[in-house]
């Protein structure tokens, strides 16, 4: 049955585009974007009447958009408009590196000390904010809806709202929302707040960060309804859910061909067991204190040696940042370290790769591997341990508690990061475990992805959204 939100234009509003567009031999090229949100969102907007606004970051992204910088993607025939937003090096620094990245970044994933709190950075958040918001309202027709994603554009709901009350707006936040006694370190904390509740429905991945941002509304003075997770603050009343966001889980079951790169892969790391941790390079993933417990590990377990392999793929990111060009250091002389007391003539303990490697060229990892260990510090979500589970009929996952994906893999073997030791047992647990057993637990969470999977998220969050449009 139709609902009326398919018959209406969708704005998605996102700092990152679906596609960008490169310089190649044979001229330019269009490369879709990996990551949840493009999957999710890319097959509903494929209708020639919605609307994706982005920052336009491709090398050659304006070098094919028209004099109102859009372009049509994938292609003319099964296309939507993306419209770009070109970014100034001052507005890039500021707003995307700078205030994102600097302050909320940290903030949201509750490592305080390492927020920048300066208000030059504020001053072109709000800046390039207004910038996103003007560019919707200058395509804004009655009826569209206007959906809003992420922390880098948290004041736009409410400066449409101010220009466009009866605007159809919502915002899903893929991050953590932090406890009040992080998040109310910000100085600017009342209008970040103020700017997310101009949107009618709010999404978060776990209901835990429902109530944190119920709890910050209410120590800003302002109402929040637990029991019907309505929030207002000098507004109207906005809705607060958890929607939970899902993977393409299809994409990642279809896996026959990739087996036979699955076998070469262990093969070639001579181990008769395979532990895999996949993260981007990022504090809050932990990767130092998971080289920690891999350490703790060998010296507790040492009948593993020379059976059990680790592999580490680490992608790069913000590689010009001093921290995380410290963080990468540090990570690689532990890594060092260990293979350099425990290798063996043909046997690696870990087995380290610093290089971004597209979703399909990952299954083969999640194929070989025995063992999932993901151990984020803090994560909104992680959808590298949904990954895993969808690719394997059994094995094990070692997931971190303080990941959102931990409130739906309640069959995996969660963990405390900080505790090595844990970390350590938890992986003698995991390889000890038998397949039956193994398998009982990855049928009950596959199960769940499938219920679950992106379109479910994706359907889920307009179904509800047009609920609180009516309530």
């Amino acid at each position: 049955m139709e609902k009326s939100y398919d018959r209406e234009r969708l704005i998605v509003v996102a700092n990152a585009e679906p596609y960008q567009h490169l310089h190649s031999e044979g001229g330019i090229k269009q490369e879709k974007l990996a990551g949840g949100l493009t999957t999710g969102l890319d097959p509903m907007m494929k209708n020639s009447n919605n609307l994706w606004i982005a920052w336009g970051r491709g090398e050659a992204d304006f070098e094919v958009t028209d004099d109102e910088s859009k372009v049509v993607v994938p292609d003319d025939e099964i296309g939507y408009t993306l419209k770009r937003l070109e970014l100034s090096r001052e507005e890039i620094n500021g707003f995307y590196y700078g205030f994102s990245n600097s302050t909320l970044w940290p903030i949201c994933h509750s490592f305080p000390h390492k927020a920048n709190l300066g208000k030059e950075n504020w001053e072109v958040y709000k800046k390039v904010n207004k910038r996103f918001a003007e560019s919707v309202l200058e395509e804004l027709r009655p009826g569209d809806r206007i959906w809003v994603q992420d922390y880098q554009l948290a004041l736009v709901p409410q400066m449409i709202r101010q220009e466009k009350p009866d605007a159809k707006i919502a915002i899903f936040w893929h991050i953590p929302w932090p406890p009040w006694e992080t998040f109310g370190i910000i100085p600017w904390k009342r209008e970040l707040v103020e700017g997310i509740l101009g949107a009618d429905f709010i999404g978060f991945h776990t209901s835990w960060l429902v109530h944190n941002f119920l709890d910050t509304v209410f120590k800003l003075g302002g109402a929040a309804n637990r029991d019907e997770n309505i929030a207002r603050l000098d507004s109207d009343r906005t809705v607060v859910n958890n929607i939970p966001l899902g993977i393409d889980t299809d994409f990642f079951q279809s896996t026959a061909k990739r087996k036979e790169e699955a076998q070469r892969l262990k093969e070639n790391f001579a181990s008769r067991k395979l532990v895999l941790g996949v993260d981007r390079l990022d504090y809050t993933k932990g990767i130092d204190r998971r080289i920690e417990a891999i350490s703790t590990f060998f010296e507790k377990y040492p009948q593993y040696k020379g059976e059990v392999s680790f592999i580490e793929r680490i992608s790069p990111s913000r590689s010009k940042v001093k921290e995380y060009q410290q963080m990468r250091e540090k990570i690689e002389q532990g890594i060092a370290e260990i293979n350099g007391e425990l290798r063996g003539e043909e046997w690696v303990p870990i087995r380290y790769f610093y290089q971004h490697l597209p979703q399909e060229q990952l299954i083969p990892y999640y194929l070989a591997a025995d063992v999932g260990l993901l151990t984020p510090l803090i994560d909104g979500m992680n959808l590298v341990a949904k990954e895993y589970v969808a690719t394997r009929d059994k094995g094990m996952l070692i997931l971190s508690e303080f990941a959102g994906a931990a409130e739906t893999l309640g069959e995996a073997i969660q963990v405390n990061p900080y505790n090595s030791e844990r970390v350590a047992d938890a992986l003698h647990e995991a390889l000890t475990t038998p397949i039956e057993d193994q398998k009982r637990k990855f049928d009950k969470m596959k199960r769940k992805l499938n219920q679950m999977d992106v379109h479910w998220w994706r359907d889920r969050f307009l179904e509800e959204w047009e609920i609180s449009l009516h309530n």
